[in-house]
């Protein structure tokens, strides 16, 4: 997958946008948030029950924002990156993808947020994390 700036630069060169959206339609596909949701978790062989409990939602909640019917809060989001273990890219996407601020590193709690994603680390630990610096935790 091409990074934006790669796409930027292509297309600050291109000549026809046709072209430029035939030669990177994977790049630049619009995908819904449940779609790629979908596809994180497919990735990662994982059930949506087993996504939801990781996130710790309430499982009806959890179900409505797989079928798109409930759009999750921020915190929800990063719930459920934290649930597939997602990179802080990936996160970051889905983010997006549900109309929420990306992680931004000069946001304290964003960046310990960015750095418990990095490690690996479960919603519990990121949670600890957190409290421990006195920001907010994931709810």
């Amino acid at each position: 997958m091409k990074s934006t700036d790669e796409l930027l630069k292509i297309l600050k060169n291109s000549n026809n946008i046709g072209d430029y959206i035939e030669d990177n339609f994977n790049d630049i596909n619009n995908i819904s948030f449940t779609e790629y949701l979908t596809q994180c978790m497919n990735s990662r062989n994982m059930t949506r029950a087993k996504v939801i409990d990781g996130a710790n939602i309430q499982k009806n909640y959890g179900y409505q924002i797989f079928d798109g019917s409930k759009k999750p809060s921020r915190d929800k989001v990063l719930s459920l990156c934290f649930s597939m273990a997602l990179s802080v890219e990936e996160s970051n996407r889905l983010l997006k993808l549900s109309d929420h601020a990306i992680l931004y590193p000069r946001i304290a709690r964003d960046s310990i947020i960015s750095f418990a994603l990095e490690k690996k680390q479960n919603l519990i630990n990121a949670n600890l994390l957190l409290h421990e610096m006195g920001e907010k935790i994931i709810e």
